[in-house]
């Protein structure tokens, strides 16, 4: 049975759900960890049925997965040199501040675990499934047109956060990685990228908040 023709925009839906209820619960209290969970395991399933399995085919994984650590890596440090400037603005600060906690609250383990499974399955949803349905079904072709629509979407789920600078977070790093993905037609690069520019957002950010 074919899905229906705005099938892909459900996840995304679920989504800014899962990370809206993570907030409400509280940064680092045990529905925070089970709302990203959740998030987390319906982005796989989504995929799963919405994505294709070419996007881990083909030769060259490590090299794929080296250049994808160097951009994350880049990308972390253009965002900590904006942090400088950042926590010195209460407005932008605070939200921030108030998500860093949730290492404090709830540790490193569970919060580290959350941070790696939730971006995988950002990448599968808005890097690979989005992309593919909207060319597939006729909604979107244009690779630039891709792309902002996938993009958009990826910011517009981020909203449900409540942290205005993940939202521009959300716009650098989706439109990379969506490079990524065109330039490589995997997600290997995409996927180690996303997770070193967060894990280096985990550890550093905290030295300026």
């Amino acid at each position: 049975m074919p899905l229906p023709r705005l099938a892909f925009l459900l996840p995304c839906l679920v989504g800014a759900a899962g990370l809206f209820a993570a907030r409400w619960a509280g940064d680092g209290t045990p529905g925070f960890y089970l709302a990203t969970v959740i998030t987390a395991l319906v982005y796989a399933a989504a995929w799963w049925f919405m994505g294709s399995r070419d996007a881990f085919a083909g030769p060259r994984r490590a090299q794929e997965i080296g250049r994808g650590i160097v951009v994350g890596a880049l990308l972390a440090a253009l965002f900590v040199a904006g942090a400088v400037v950042v926590s010195r603005i209460p407005a932008l600060a605070e939200p921030v501040d108030q998500l860093l906690s949730t290492v404090d609250r709830g540790g490193w383990g569970p919060t580290l675990f959350v941070l790696v499974i939730n971006g995988i399955g950002e990448e599968l949803i808005y890097r690979d499934a989005v992309p593919r349905q909207l060319r597939a079904r006729g909604l979107v072709t244009r690779t630039a047109a891709v792309a902002a629509v996938s993009v958009s979407l990826y910011c517009l789920v981020t909203v449900a956060m409540g942290v205005p600078l993940l939202i521009l977070a959300a716009a650098v790093v989706g439109a990379v990685a969506h490079f990524e993905v065109v330039r490589s037609e995997r997600l290997y690069s995409p996927i180690a990228l996303h997770l070193t520019w967060s894990i280096g957002m985990l550890f550093i950010l905290p030295l300026f908040f």
